[in-house]
């Protein structure tokens, strides 16, 4: 379970990098400044983390790698794109089920503001979660 604080102490985290960094980095400069920031509240921070999840019985490993676990509980994954697609909002969905996570945040970083480049998702029910705007 998650402190209902985690999301918006991830967004204002994420705020602050992008007020220091601004638009037009690659995904991946985002993405480690974030977790530096994050560390830097005391949160702790798992990078990369490989998705597992149990099919039919078998375990599959490495299907996919999750952006940042924050807390062994929020998803972030993170963009620096144009438009976020809902191929995107798809993805994100998905690890947050397969994931067993009931929270997310879908970040892109290539936003002139980026409070716009912040969506949040919950999972509602064990195959169906939304993105909050």
């Amino acid at each position: 379970m998650i402190s209902a604080d985690l999301p918006h102490l991830v967004a204002g985290a994420c705020m602050t990098v992008h007020h220091t960094l601004g638009p037009g980095l690659c995904r991946e400069a985002y993405e480690e400044c974030l977790a530096v920031e994050l560390r830097g509240l005391e949160l702790k921070v798992a990078r990369q983390k490989p998705l597992s999840f149990d099919y039919r019985g078998h375990l599959i490993q490495s299907a996919s790698t999750l952006d940042l676990v924050v807390d062994d509980g929020l998803l972030v994954q993170v963009l620096a794109t144009d438009s976020v697609s809902d191929l995107e909002r798809k993805k994100m969905q998905s690890h947050l089920r397969l994931g067993g996570f009931k929270t997310g945040l879908l970040v892109n970083f290539q936003v002139a503001v980026m409070r716009k480049g912040i969506e949040r998702f919950v999972l509602k029910r064990r195959t169906e979660s939304s993105p909050e705007k």
